[in-house]
Parts: C-alpha cells; structure tokens; sequence
C-alpha cells in the first residue's frame, strides 16, 4: 500500500521494550546477586514490572503499548493485532506496524505521524531511524519510483556466522531420499547454535518463495528444499 500510495516509511526502535509492561498476576524473584539485602537472606522480591525473561512479559508489554497508541486515537486490525490505523479525515491516514520493540508507521497524514512519534517518546525511550531502512532481516531501499526490498545482508550474515562465505554454490543443496535417524551421527557440541541457524534459514526461506520453491529451467515442476 505505501509503495502504491507513494507514502514514506518511518522505523522507531522501543528501548527496553519488555520493562515497561505492568504484570497483573503476582510474580516474585529471588534477590539478584548484589542486591541482597543485609541480614535479610531468603527474602524474594515481588515485581510489579515485567523483566527480560518472564513468560508474561511478551503479552504485559503488548498490552501496555497497545493502550498508549490507542490513547492516541489508532484502532487495531481486527484481521493483524500488529496493525493499528487512524483515519484522520477522508483523505488522511496514519498506519502502524510493531514488531516486539520495532515499529514502521507510514500514511499521507505527515502532521499525524509526526504527532504520533511525539506520543511514543512521551510514554517509551525511543529512537528514531528515519526513513526505513533494514527491518526483520529485510534492507529497504525507498526512492520516487518505488521501493526495492533484499536480504543479501541477512543471508551473507548466516553464511559469515557459519564459515560458509567462501564455499561455492551446487544445484542440490540436500539429497531428498536421504534417511535420517536419532541413532546416526554424533551429537552436536552446541545444539542451540544449530537451532539458532536452522530458525535463520526457516526465517529466510518462507520470505523468500523463489528458496524454498525453485523451478528449474528445463521442466515446469516446484521442488520443496524444506
């Protein structure tokens, strides 16, 4: 739509995102190394805000920061819970998109979305990127004839962190009759790296569909690399 509309595209970045959400259940806490109080051993400490690390605070901060930009006057998408708008007159509109702590805002109301960007600092610590640029992994390049979206960046950065920017490409990544089993092999000497790459390559491969599906040149068929 914004590219379309000829709208610009604006990112804010939340800081400490996750502390500024209020629990409504109780939640206590061990005292944290340093922090013990004199004499006071075996005493815990009741949080009335959510921490990095709790299971509630991805819902506590959400809630908290979709009050404050309903205050505001943006309603949020009944079809996308990460989508708020605000429809300032006929012709004017204002659209914001969250992601955890990152958000974009575009619309052709240019008084409403600097009004809106004041509204956020009042209540967040927030940092203003400007025009958008790299979001999610995606590098967006914004000019009068439109916008181009790439992820060389993120996908030279998985293939940096993997010692694989130097090793050639092939046509067939992985044999697909291949059997795999819990008894092959040798146990990995840090499973969470591996986790951590294969959610990477799930990340890039179901926003990039010429990945995960490719159509080779001499037939018409799609062939699944997952």
């Amino acid at each position: 739509m914004a590219t379309i509309r000829h709208w610009l595209l604006h990112q804010l970045d939340i800081k400490n995102a996750f502390l500024h959400g209020d629990l409504v259940e109780e939640v206590y806490m061990e005292q944290p190394l340093g922090f013990v109080a004199q004499g006071e051993s075996g005493m815990v400490c009741k949080l009335h805000r959510s921490l990095y690390g709790l299971k509630q605070s991805p819902r506590a901060w959400f809630g908290k920061f979709s009050s404050i930009v309903q205050k505001f006057g943006l309603r949020r998408s009944e079809a996308d819970h990460s989508v708020f708008y605000k429809h300032t007159s006929p012709r004017k509109c204002v659209y914001l998109i969250v992601y955890v702590d990152d958000i974009v805002i575009t619309g052709n109301d240019t008084a409403g979305i600097s009004h809106l960007q004041e509204h956020l600092c009042r209540h967040f610590q927030t940092k203003d990127f400007g025009s958008l640029k790299y979001f999610l992994g995606t590098e967006v390049a914004q000019s009068k004839d439109g916008v181009v979206i790439s992820q060389r960046k993120y996908a030279l950065d998985i293939l940096q962190k993997t010692c694989m920017i130097d090793c050639r490409p092939v046509d067939s990544p992985m044999d697909p009759n291949q059997k795999l089993t819990i008894e092959e092999g040798e146990l990995f000497f840090d499973p969470e790296r591996y986790r951590r790459l294969v959610g990477k390559l799930i990340y890039l491969t179901i926003t990039r569909p010429d990945l995960s599906f490719h159509q080779y040149s001499n037939g018409f068929w799609l062939r699944l690399f997952l």
